[in-house]
């Protein structure tokens, strides 16, 4: 049988693909561009998601609350340590291994824009309160500031806590009323259809209640729905706007 002889340089026979650097772990799900170890560092998520700072950057700006960014995978919060996406932790696995994927793979990236990306407007705004304030020597206005923001931050926690209570609550709820409806359902026609002189009242009485738990069922359905999926920014709006006349 006739051998093959392998490439002297370690490379692989064509038509193998290398298990060694897995690159899909290293590349950013949302602009599909390497990890490095500047502006776009690869920052780990509670949910353990990871993408670059760049493209968590644009993400963070478009949220309403700057204290936290949704993941773009789950919609898991994560808080934001002083409302900058670089403090959030770096993913390990990710930049040990740098730069050995990129001298393995070095396909063109995507250029950056020659400017880091702007900071939260909610940031700014603490700022330029804490440079005036400075100014001034009176930083009580930062101090009352930073609060309000710590106490919509608590407001927001809680509401979101009481919401789950509401939806569980809600949903064996539905589970028991609907169960029950069956079962009087069945029975209703059991009586209904019994042969019995005179006729028992207990079949119209079963069907009655149990039409009354089906309509209940659905009205408690809807309103979960509604208390799930509304949209938030009614409230976003409105805390801005209070945000926005106090710093007026």
């Amino acid at each position: 049988m006739a051998e093959v002889d392998l490439p002297s340089n370690g490379a692989e026979p064509p038509g193998e693909a290398s298990p060694a650097f897995p690159y899909e772990e290293y590349e950013c799900k949302i602009c599909y561009n390497y990890f490095d170890l500047d502006r776009r560092a690869p920052k780990i998520l509670e949910c353990l998601h990871t993408f670059c700072e760049e493209c968590l950057n644009t993400l963070h700006l478009r949220e309403e609350r700057p204290w936290r960014i949704s993941c773009p995978v789950c919609r898991h919060r994560t808080p934001v340590p002083d409302y900058r996406i670089q403090n959030l932790p770096n993913n390990t696995k990710v930049t040990e291994d740098f730069p050995l994927y990129i001298d393995s793979d070095p396909l063109p990236q995507d250029a950056l824009p020659p400017y880091p990306p702007p900071l939260h407007p909610a940031l700014v705004a603490l700022r330029r309160e804490e440079a005036s304030g400075a100014s001034q020597a009176t930083p009580s206005t930062t101090v009352s500031t930073a609060t309000t923001l710590s106490q919509d931050s608590v407001r927001y926690d809680s509401c979101q806590s009481c919401k789950r209570v509401a939806l569980t609550t809600g949903c064996v709820c539905v589970i028991f009323s609907f169960l029950s409806m069956l079962v009087l359902l069945f029975m209703g026609l059991i009586f209904v259809h019994s042969h019995s002189i005179p006729p028992s009242p207990a079949g119209p009485i079963c069907l009655s209640v149990a039409s009354i738990l089906a309509m209940f069922s659905v009205v408690v359905t809807w309103l979960i729905c509604w208390l799930k999926y509304r949209p938030d920014h009614e409230t976003g709006r409105a805390s801005a706007t209070s945000n926005s006349r106090r710093n007026a």
